[in-house]
């Protein structure tokens, strides 16, 4: 079983987002350091992201679905 699947109740659940990053950064030996550096820096870019999306989104005045 790859390292970025686990099971749940015999069903396959891939991990995404920071979880499977973490896993592949680990796997290229990267320090603990390393790691919560590369942590911060992706969330601080989910952030951005969330805040540019609602910056642009209210400037068209849509309503959400």
């Amino acid at each position: 079983m790859d390292k970025d699947v686990s099971t749940n109740k015999d069903q396959a659940v891939t991990l995404r987002g920071w979880d499977a990053l973490e896993i592949k950064l680990k796997s290229r030996g990267l320090s603990c350091a390393e790691i919560q550096e590369a942590r911060k820096s992706f969330f601080d870019g989910i952030e951005t992201l969330a805040k540019m999306f609602m910056t642009i989104y209210s400037a068209e005045k849509k309503p959400l679905v």
